[in-house]
């Protein structure tokens, strides 16, 4: 992961048991009712960004999961 070109480094989060209720047709099981699941990831805080054009660069991958996301963000100075 990389912020306007320098790494980033996200904190890992093992994981808890959560409770998930899904609706009829849901994506995850297809089916409504609940369920238990794992919640875990890796997660990043970024700093306050200056104004102006920034980039942002996640490239990961475990096991069968893959991801590959290049994100240009553009911050707006403050309304006075």
């Amino acid at each position: 992961m990389a912020l306007d070109g320098k790494p980033v480094k996200p904190e890992t989060y093992a994981g808890d048991s959560i409770m998930v209720e899904g609706v009829q047709g849901n994506r995850v099981t297809g089916e409504e009712g609940r369920f238990t699941a794992t919640g875990c990831g890796l997660w990043v805080q970024l700093p306050s960004l200056a104004p102006g054009a920034h980039s942002l660069k996640i490239h990961g991958q475990s096991d069968d999961f893959s991801v590959d996301v290049d994100y240009v963000l553009t911050v707006a100075t403050a309304l006075a």
